[in-house]
């Protein structure tokens, strides 16, 4: 897997989090325990794009051979 796809992966795994949260707290029968577990896991799946993400925007040692 490439880094892009990884990347992509993360942020599919986050717009999923995200969804499942907006869908929970529209639905009142959703207990507070779950919520909070959808939040969790949702500020994970964050952590890990912003991880990755800095893992990519990081040059590499010979980043100044590139020419274009």
């Amino acid at each position: 897997m490439t880094a892009n796809a990884i990347v992509t992966f993360a942020q599919d795994r986050l717009d999923a989090a995200r969804r499942e949260i907006r869908e929970a707290v529209i639905d009142f029968s959703v207990p507070d325990e779950k919520l909070l577990e959808l939040r969790a896991n949702a500020r994970q799946a964050y952590e890990e794009l912003r991880n990755l993400d800095a893992k990519a925007a990081k040059p590499g040692p010979f980043s100044f051979l590139k020419l274009w």
